[in-house]
């Protein structure tokens, strides 16, 4: 059974025990259905344990005003020999209203004076033919090295997007 599943059925049996009055249990008498509830229920709290890779991604961003990690974000996912961790990524939203030509050539710019390396890095992932192995084999550089290069445009982009 999925761990998914497996979760919604133990929510479906906590909801059965709050519902209910409490009662023995059938092959123990001596315990209770609320004994079961606070056992599941202590099973689904979160955990509260930060995983490593999610602090090492909130160390690392935790100065740059547009992006954040959440406290409570306990989600990752495993990409080859990196990780995803979700983030918010900040929009000022006076500049959504600002459309025209000065935020394209200001997007322009900023994409033309990335260090070479960092261009050629980020519009290979905007191609969206190759994975981040596939452009790190290619461009003789670790996995880790093109999420940085994405990550170092993307904020180098946003900020000449901020600007007026």
């Amino acid at each position: 059974m999925p761990d998914l599943d497996a979760r919604a059925l133990l929510v479906e049996a906590l909801d059965f025990f709050n519902d209910h009055p409490c009662f023995g249990l059938r092959r123990d008498r001596r315990r209770t259905s609320y004994q079961l509830a606070a056992r599941i229920d202590a099973f689904l709290a979160p955990d509260k344990t930060v995983l490593p890779i999610v602090a090492a991604a909130r160390e690392r961003w935790l100065n740059t005003h547009i992006l954040r990690i959440d406290p409570d974000e306990q989600t990752v996912q495993r990409d080859g020999d990196s990780y995803w961790v979700r983030a918010w990524v900040r929009v000022d939203a006076a500049r959504l209203a600002d459309v025209g030509a000065a935020p394209i050539d200001r997007y322009a710019r900023a994409v033309a004076a990335l260090p070479e390396i960092t261009r050629q890095v980020l519009l290979a992932d905007f191609l969206g033919e190759e994975d981040f192995a596939a452009i790190a084999a290619r461009l003789g550089i670790a996995t880790h090295e093109v999420e940085q290069h994405i990550a170092d445009a993307l904020a180098v982009i946003a900020q000449a997007l901020d600007r007026p």
